[in-house]
């Protein structure tokens, strides 16, 4: 089984407060597969009282290459080129992008290596002449993982970012917390009992008097229906319930509104995915 990657350390409990939490009227994705392993992916949101729509195509010319192109509703073209070398464990990305609207163009190359005990990562930005350097590693044995990221600005050799990050991932509990910058620290817990998943988060951004905070749980009901609830330390209270009304298709409604007289009023969104 390959370790996961830095970004994901974590994604269980990530999920359970984000997943499917959208407050916007419009949420649709539609996802297909041809015969001849083509991918079909649409998306359409609604993005402060815009629509913003997004399609990509991809194929894979030979064994072991794939092709995938996105454009989205503000002329933004990205092909990403990937070459997954299964007997190295390694898989490389060539990513350009246009920017029409922006008249901007971007290069970036990404190369992964993916091994049971170690997931590393190595990405270079070419959005102006000095390239940006994002590296990462992670190392892991018997549930238990360690990982580091840092983001380097080639002019200057800047350092912009580093985050560190320690954890378990057992069967069904999850722990793990992160320092980013020297400055932020988060912890997660992640705990599945049955249909019940159980997840809180707690971290300070900037010294203790910034501490955020949250609580999420989701209840199994069936392999059609589920329902979500969190809370955050500016009580901010969200649900969400989710079923298929058909094997092919899902449909979440999710409801915002805070116990806070200050905080904004109360927000709801649907959710609809179409997967065949």
């Amino acid at each position: 089984m390959v370790l996961t990657s830095f970004a994901d350390i974590g994604k269980p409990g990530k999920d359970l407060f984000t997943k499917y939490f959208k407050f916007s009227l419009i949420n649709f994705d539609f996802k297909s597969k041809t015969e001849d392993n083509v991918d079909l992916h649409l998306q359409c949101n609604e993005v402060d009282n815009k629509f913003v729509a997004a399609s990509d195509v991809t194929f894979k010319p030979v064994d072991g290459i794939s092709v995938k192109t996105k454009i989205d509703s503000n002329w933004l073209i990205t092909n990403d080129i990937e070459i997954d070398d299964k007997k190295l464990s390694m898989q490389h990305n060539v990513i350009t992008s246009i920017d029409y609207a922006q008249g901007a163009k971007k290069l970036k190359l990404k190369n992964h290596l993916k091994k049971e005990r170690v997931n590393a990562e190595m990405e270079l930005d070419f959005a102006s002449k000095y390239p940006d350097a994002t590296a990462s590693i992670v190392f892991g044995d018997k549930g238990y993982v360690a990982g580091a990221q840092i983001s380097i600005g080639t002019d200057g050799f800047e350092l912009k970012k580093h985050v560190y990050s320690l954890g378990y991932c057992g069967n069904e509990f999850e722990l793990h917390g992160s320092l980013s910058n020297n400055k932020d620290f988060e912890w997660r817990l992640f705990q599945i009992y049955k249909n019940i998943s159980v997840g809180c988060m707690l971290g300070w951004s900037g010294g203790l008097l910034n501490t955020k905070f949250g609580v999420a749980a989701m209840y199994q009901v069936d392999k059609q229906t589920f329902i979500k609830g969190r809370i955050d330390e500016c009580g901010r209270v969200g649900f969400a319930y989710g079923f298929k009304p058909t094997p092919e298709t899902h449909m979440v409604v999710a409801m915002e509104s805070s116990v806070n007289r200050n905080q904004p009023a109360s927000n709801c969104g649907l959710t609809f995915e179409i997967s065949n």
